[in-house]
Protein backbone atom coordinates (compact mmCIF):
# COMPACT_ATOMS: atom_id res chain seq x y z
CA UNK A 1 0.00 0.00 0.00
CA UNK A 2 2.57 2.56 0.45
CA UNK A 3 3.88 2.03 -3.45
CA UNK A 4 7.48 0.86 -2.67
CA UNK A 5 7.63 -1.28 -6.04
CA UNK A 6 10.96 -1.42 -6.96
CA UNK A 7 10.95 -2.99 -3.08
CA UNK A 8 8.65 -5.09 -3.01
CA UNK A 9 10.14 -6.41 -6.39
CA UNK A 10 13.52 -7.12 -5.05
CA UNK A 11 12.06 -8.83 -1.72
CA UNK A 12 9.78 -11.73 -4.10
CA UNK A 13 13.14 -12.38 -6.17
CA UNK A 14 14.55 -12.85 -2.47
CA UNK A 15 11.35 -14.74 -1.80
CA UNK A 16 11.08 -17.05 -4.88
CA UNK A 17 15.04 -18.00 -4.45
CA UNK A 18 14.56 -19.07 -0.94
CA UNK A 19 10.93 -20.92 -1.63
CA UNK A 20 11.44 -22.06 -4.95
CA UNK A 21 9.38 -20.80 -8.09
CA UNK A 22 6.01 -20.17 -6.14
CA UNK A 23 3.50 -19.90 -9.06
CA UNK A 24 1.84 -16.65 -6.23
CA UNK A 25 5.37 -15.16 -5.99
CA UNK A 26 6.36 -15.27 -9.78
CA UNK A 27 2.81 -13.85 -10.82
CA UNK A 28 2.90 -10.88 -8.10
CA UNK A 29 6.61 -10.15 -9.37
CA UNK A 30 5.36 -10.15 -12.86
CA UNK A 31 2.80 -7.90 -11.61
CA UNK A 32 5.24 -5.30 -11.08
CA UNK A 33 8.19 -5.69 -13.32
CA UNK A 34 6.31 -6.73 -16.65
CA UNK A 35 4.81 -4.19 -19.09
CA UNK A 36 1.71 -3.55 -18.81
CA UNK A 37 -1.47 -2.42 -20.12
CA UNK A 38 -5.03 -1.28 -20.02
CA UNK A 39 -7.74 0.18 -21.10
CA UNK A 40 -10.02 2.40 -19.09
CA UNK A 41 -13.82 2.62 -19.50
CA UNK A 42 -15.12 4.66 -22.23
CA UNK A 43 -18.53 6.23 -23.12
CA UNK A 44 -20.39 6.20 -26.24
CA UNK A 45 -19.15 8.70 -28.21
CA UNK A 46 -19.63 10.56 -31.68
CA UNK A 47 -18.54 10.01 -34.83
CA UNK A 48 -16.72 11.85 -36.96
CA UNK A 49 -14.23 14.03 -34.73
CA UNK A 50 -11.96 10.56 -33.79
CA UNK A 51 -13.00 9.05 -30.96
CA UNK A 52 -10.27 8.94 -27.88
CA UNK A 53 -9.75 6.75 -24.91
CA UNK A 54 -7.34 6.66 -21.85
CA UNK A 55 -5.02 4.36 -22.04
CA UNK A 56 -3.06 3.13 -18.59
CA UNK A 57 0.41 1.48 -18.37
CA UNK A 58 3.05 0.47 -16.71
CA UNK A 59 6.93 -0.51 -17.47
CA UNK A 60 5.92 -0.56 -21.49
CA UNK A 61 8.19 1.83 -24.30
CA UNK A 62 5.79 0.80 -26.90
CA UNK A 63 2.08 -0.53 -27.93
CA UNK A 64 0.33 -1.35 -30.93
CA UNK A 65 -3.58 -0.98 -31.24
CA UNK A 66 -6.05 -2.63 -33.56
CA UNK A 67 -9.79 -1.94 -34.09
CA UNK A 68 -12.10 -4.41 -35.73
CA UNK A 69 -15.20 -3.06 -36.89
CA UNK A 70 -18.08 -5.39 -35.31
CA UNK A 71 -21.18 -6.97 -37.49
CA UNK A 72 -23.86 -5.54 -35.37
CA UNK A 73 -26.46 -6.34 -37.80
CA UNK A 74 -25.91 -9.84 -37.85
CA UNK A 75 -25.63 -9.86 -34.28
CA UNK A 76 -28.84 -8.06 -34.42
CA UNK A 77 -30.56 -10.61 -36.31
CA UNK A 78 -29.07 -13.76 -34.63
CA UNK A 79 -30.72 -11.92 -31.48
CA UNK A 80 -33.78 -11.45 -33.08
CA UNK A 81 -34.10 -15.18 -34.79
CA UNK A 82 -33.18 -15.96 -31.26
CA UNK A 83 -36.08 -14.50 -29.92
CA UNK A 84 -38.61 -15.52 -32.00
CA UNK A 85 -37.52 -19.08 -31.90
CA UNK A 86 -39.53 -18.81 -28.47
CA UNK A 87 -36.81 -20.69 -25.97
CA UNK A 88 -37.63 -22.95 -23.37
CA UNK A 89 -34.63 -21.23 -21.72
CA UNK A 90 -33.88 -17.73 -22.42
CA UNK A 91 -30.04 -17.81 -22.01
CA UNK A 92 -29.31 -13.97 -20.82
CA UNK A 93 -25.68 -14.01 -22.71
CA UNK A 94 -27.56 -14.42 -26.07
CA UNK A 95 -29.96 -11.16 -25.13
CA UNK A 96 -28.14 -8.71 -23.43
CA UNK A 97 -26.48 -6.18 -26.20
CA UNK A 98 -24.41 -4.82 -23.36
CA UNK A 99 -22.43 -8.02 -22.92
CA UNK A 100 -20.76 -7.66 -26.24
CA UNK A 101 -17.64 -7.06 -25.12
CA UNK A 102 -17.65 -10.29 -22.83
CA UNK A 103 -19.08 -12.31 -26.17
CA UNK A 104 -16.16 -11.37 -28.28
CA UNK A 105 -13.52 -11.74 -25.89
CA UNK A 106 -14.41 -14.64 -24.26
CA UNK A 107 -17.22 -16.78 -25.55
CA UNK A 108 -15.51 -17.46 -28.95
CA UNK A 109 -17.73 -15.37 -30.85
CA UNK A 110 -15.38 -14.39 -33.46
CA UNK A 111 -18.36 -14.07 -36.10
CA UNK A 112 -19.23 -11.01 -35.20
CA UNK A 113 -15.74 -9.33 -35.89
CA UNK A 114 -15.37 -7.46 -39.04
CA UNK A 115 -12.70 -6.13 -41.15
CA UNK A 116 -9.94 -4.63 -39.19
CA UNK A 117 -10.49 -0.78 -39.53
CA UNK A 118 -7.44 0.77 -38.13
CA UNK A 119 -3.92 -0.37 -36.88
CA UNK A 120 -1.37 2.15 -35.31
CA UNK A 121 1.15 1.95 -32.49
CA UNK A 122 2.58 4.87 -29.95
CA UNK A 123 6.17 4.68 -28.17
CA UNK A 124 5.28 5.63 -24.36
CA UNK A 125 7.37 7.38 -22.13
CA UNK A 126 6.58 4.97 -18.38
CA UNK A 127 7.09 6.41 -15.26
CA UNK A 128 10.03 5.02 -13.08
CA UNK A 129 9.93 3.01 -10.20
CA UNK A 130 6.96 0.95 -12.06
CA UNK A 131 4.46 3.44 -11.70
CA UNK A 132 1.07 3.46 -13.73
CA UNK A 133 0.75 6.14 -16.30
CA UNK A 134 -2.17 7.13 -18.20
CA UNK A 135 -2.79 8.45 -21.07
CA UNK A 136 -5.49 9.40 -23.80
CA UNK A 137 -4.96 8.10 -27.00
CA UNK A 138 -6.72 9.41 -29.53
CA UNK A 139 -8.10 6.91 -32.48
CA UNK A 140 -8.43 7.13 -36.22
CA UNK A 141 -11.94 6.06 -36.04
CA UNK A 142 -14.73 8.18 -37.70
CA UNK A 143 -17.42 6.17 -38.52
CA UNK A 144 -20.58 5.16 -36.45
CA UNK A 145 -20.79 1.48 -35.32
CA UNK A 146 -19.20 -0.57 -32.35
CA UNK A 147 -15.36 -1.53 -32.52
CA UNK A 148 -13.77 -3.87 -30.53
CA UNK A 149 -9.97 -2.49 -29.71
CA UNK A 150 -7.15 -4.30 -28.84
CA UNK A 151 -3.91 -2.63 -27.20
CA UNK A 152 -1.05 -5.23 -27.68
CA UNK A 153 2.07 -4.11 -24.83
CA UNK A 154 5.67 -5.14 -26.38
CA UNK A 155 6.85 -8.19 -24.53
CA UNK A 156 3.75 -7.69 -22.32
CA UNK A 157 0.13 -8.55 -22.13
CA UNK A 158 -3.01 -7.46 -24.52
CA UNK A 159 -6.25 -5.94 -23.70
CA UNK A 160 -9.25 -5.28 -25.23
CA UNK A 161 -12.58 -2.70 -24.82
CA UNK A 162 -15.47 -1.94 -27.23
CA UNK A 163 -15.84 1.58 -28.11
CA UNK A 164 -18.92 2.72 -29.71
CA UNK A 165 -19.09 5.85 -32.43
CA UNK A 166 -22.22 7.06 -32.38
CA UNK A 167 -23.97 9.48 -35.08
CA UNK A 168 -27.40 9.97 -33.80
CA UNK A 169 -28.70 10.99 -30.22
CA UNK A 170 -31.44 10.22 -28.32
CA UNK A 171 -32.60 12.96 -25.52
CA UNK A 172 -35.73 12.00 -23.05
CA UNK A 173 -37.45 14.55 -20.95
CA UNK A 174 -40.44 13.16 -18.95
CA UNK A 175 -43.02 15.80 -18.39
CA UNK A 176 -46.00 15.96 -16.45
CA UNK A 177 -47.90 12.55 -17.16
CA UNK A 178 -45.88 11.91 -20.92
CA UNK A 179 -42.51 12.00 -22.37
CA UNK A 180 -40.78 14.76 -24.84
CA UNK A 181 -38.19 12.80 -26.87
CA UNK A 182 -35.50 14.36 -28.99
CA UNK A 183 -33.58 12.94 -31.81
CA UNK A 184 -30.25 14.71 -33.37
CA UNK A 185 -27.51 14.72 -35.08
CA UNK A 186 -24.61 13.64 -32.06
CA UNK A 187 -22.28 16.42 -33.20
CA UNK A 188 -24.77 19.15 -33.46
CA UNK A 189 -25.38 21.03 -30.52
Amino acid sequence: NRRQYPRAAQYLREAIELAGSRPDFRQRLEQIVDNWGQFEPVMTQPAGQGATVDFRFRNGKRVEFTADKIKLRQLLEDMKAFLKSNPKKLHWDRVQLENLGHRLVTDGQEKYLGEESARWSLDLKPRPSHFDRRITVTTPLQEAGAYLLTAKMDDGNTNQIIMWLSDTAIVKKPLESKALYYVADALSD
